[in-house]
């Protein structure tokens, strides 16, 4: 379905406009992306209020699009195996934060040492998506670690509330799936 609304898109696009075939094959992968990205955030919103943590399922979408894609890490081959395994990391973080409700001071040392792991290893690139401009790196390496800095000084301001503990758990298991490819 989603295949057919973008190439229902690019031709309506293509039309009027004078673009060349590879921008409309980039305009094209960025939308199906975009596409494929927002059903996938509709229907895990609509699973975890079901359940009852529907608030947390945001806090969570939230701190992963906003980290993710400057800090890079873990990807899955389907569409629907990442569906997958975002589901089960997002339920993974609600069960920690439910039982483990960070205190100020490990709420310092996990920020620290997540600043510090952003700072030395992201972006970790995409086999499918390589970055080779070193600028772009590193430009994604400071909105990484402005954006985990930001989050952290959140965590530590609203550190009483639940969320405080979900944004730390989330920063933390995002930063825990940058190290997950094995370097040969």
């Amino acid at each position: 379905m989603i295949e057919k609304i973008t190439k229902s898109i690019i031709c309506y696009i293509s039309k009027d406009n004078s673009f060349i075939t590879d921008q409309l094959e980039e305009i094209e992968y960025n939308l199906k992306v975009f596409l494929y990205e927002i059903t996938k955030i509709v229907f895990e919103i609509i699973l975890f209020y079901i359940i009852g943590y529907g608030k947390e399922a945001i806090t969570i979408i939230f701190v992963m699009v906003i980290t993710k894609p400057f800090i890079g890490g873990y990807h899955e081959d389907s569409q629907i195996k990442c569906f997958i395994a975002t589901l089960i990391i997002e339920l993974l973080i609600i069960i920690l934060a439910i039982n483990n409700e960070l205190d100020l001071t490990s709420k310092l040392v996990l920020g620290g040492i997540n600043i510090f792991c952003v700072y030395h290893r992201a972006p970790v690139i995409n086999d499918k998506m390589p970055m080779k401009k070193k600028e772009n790196i590193r430009r994604n390496r400071r909105i990484g670690v402005f954006n985990v800095l930001i989050l952290t000084l959140l965590t530590l301001i609203f550190f009483s509330a639940r969320v405080s503990s979900i944004i730390m758990w989330t920063i933390t298991i995002q930063i825990m799936l940058m190290f997950n490819k094995r370097i040969n």
